[in-house]
């Protein structure tokens, strides 16, 4: 025989009501026979997984600004006209991710346009430049001179460090906040100098898809400059002269890098967007080697990281390196 609902809802305890002389609801007999420090640590798990939100998806994605935070920009300002060139804002030290960040980015900028240059490249009118993780601009702001005649963009996963850069460093420059997933909101073949500093020491398991989206938008005469920390790299840590460097020490904490350091070709500590990820050089040369040729590996160009200069396979004549 069918029930109704109401009838259920009354024998389940989800609404009825236990009046004089009518027997006690499934509900309270059951709760009778659990004991009450088993209920107690019931209650306590569920309260725990009520509180503890899963991360929002652009929690996942990247990192955004005042995360569940209702937010405002200022408005734009006008351009100061007697603003002389070098004179950009210095962003507020916690933006500064831990860099010197005035003398940081000029000699890191400086020793990359040097390596690019040295490869024969050569910089024309209309050019596009993309700073790939570029923080609060500690790079891209010592490429002011191009940017009277090239269009530079920066990108990067941390709104908040964007909407810094927008707001101070543009124009001369562009800023776009983009997602840990591998793709650029940028048309194939679009610019002729991609540059990656300390990007691929954070990028784990999507290094080769990151790096075919670059080969996507790399123009054919174009350089990809990245570093990377490598067994050279692991050599310096070992000098006394690291023992004070705080990111040093964490490295150095793992178990896995003290077992491996020796012996691997890539090794992760840590995952997602905070890993520190190391080559063996050979084993990044054969990892890009379907989409470019290597055409200079530099150690110490970038602290104590190796700068790899490469090119769109076949454009440049074939690998020099590697």
């Amino acid at each position: 025989m069918l029930r109704s609902s109401e009838a259920m809802g009354k024998e389940a305890g989800g609404g009825g009501d236990d009046g004089p002389g009518r027997p006690r609801s499934r509900r309270f007999r059951l709760a009778a026979l659990i004991p009450e420090a088993v209920k107690s640590r019931l209650t306590g798990h569920i309260r725990n997984v009520a509180v503890e939100a899963k991360p929002s998806f652009p929690e996942l994605a990247y990192r955004p600004y005042r995360p569940g935070e209702s937010y405002v920009l200022p408005a734009p300002a006008s351009s100061d006209p007697d603003r002389r060139k070098g004179e950009l804002p210095i962003p507020p030290e916690r933006l500064w991710l831990g860099y010197d960040y005035r003398q940081a980015g000029a000699e890191h900028v400086a020793k990359m346009l040097e390596v690019v240059r040295a490869s024969g490249f050569s910089f024309d009118p209309g050019d596009r430049i993309l700073d790939l993780g570029c923080g609060a601009g500690r790079m891209i702001r010592h490429l002011e001179d191009l940017a009277e005649s090239c269009e530079i963009w920066g990108t990067d996963i941390s709104a908040e460090h964007i909407f810094w850069c927008r707001e101070h460093l543009s124009p001369p420059f562009n800023f776009a906040t983009t997602t840990k997933v591998p793709h650029l909101p940028f048309e194939d073949r679009s610019f002729r100098l991609i540059y990656c500093g300390s990007l691929f020491t954070h990028i784990d398991d999507l290094a080769d898809a990151w790096l075919l989206e670059l080969q996507r938008i790399l123009a054919p005469d174009g350089r990809l400059y990245v570093t990377i920390h490598d067994k050279h790299t692991l050599e310096l840590f070992e000098d006394p002269r690291y023992d004070a460097v705080r990111v040093v020490r964490h490295i150095k904490s793992f178990d896995v890098y003290q077992r491996s350091k020796r012996n691997f070709g890539m090794m992760t500590l840590g995952r997602d967007h905070v890993s520190q990820v190391f080559y063996d050089i050979a084993f990044f040369a054969k990892m890009v080697r379907p989409l470019f040729d290597v055409l200079s590996v530099t150690e110490e160009a970038y602290h104590s990281q190796t700068a790899v200069l490469l090119a769109r396979k076949g454009a440049s004549g074939g690998s020099q390196v590697g």
